[in-house]
């Protein structure tokens, strides 16, 4: 018998059959406190995992929504035909994903060829216009 064992006989006036039994007892408390920790740290585990991947799921189809994922921006240079105005080559031009109407697509060319809003584009003239292609 080890010493704790001894203490207890002399202090409480126990035999060795109780000892043993509250022993096996402590034994006990302690495995079932071992196991509900073990169990929590699993749930914790298990929720970390799957919020983690709801997540990164999210981010992932909304990458794939935007169209950005997929078309790449490009600039060509296109001369002006003649008895043509901006609006026929925005019509032909123009991304409908990417421009919310035919003036935000003029806009934007009148900016990238320094053009006032009251200039007329004569034809014969040279524009750099923005693109949208599908990326390969």
């Amino acid at each position: 018998m080890n010493t704790m064992s001894m203490n207890l006989m002399r202090n409480n006036k126990m035999t060795p059959g109780e000892i043993r039994e509250l022993k096996i007892r402590r034994n006990r408390i302690k495995r079932q406190r071992q196991l509900r920790r073990r169990m929590v740290i699993a749930i914790a585990a298990v929720i970390i995992i799957v919020s983690s991947s709801l997540g990164l799921t999210s981010i992932l189809s909304k990458a794939a929504e935007t169209p950005d994922a997929y078309k790449i921006k490009t600039y060509s240079s296109v001369m002006m035909p003649f008895g043509s105005d901006l609006y026929e080559l925005a019509a032909q031009y123009m991304d409908k994903d990417y421009y919310d109407s035919c003036e935000d697509y003029i806009a934007e060319v009148r900016f990238i060829n320094h053009l006032d809003e009251d200039e007329r584009v004569q034809a014969g003239y040279y524009l750099i216009l923005p693109q949208y292609v599908e990326e390969f």
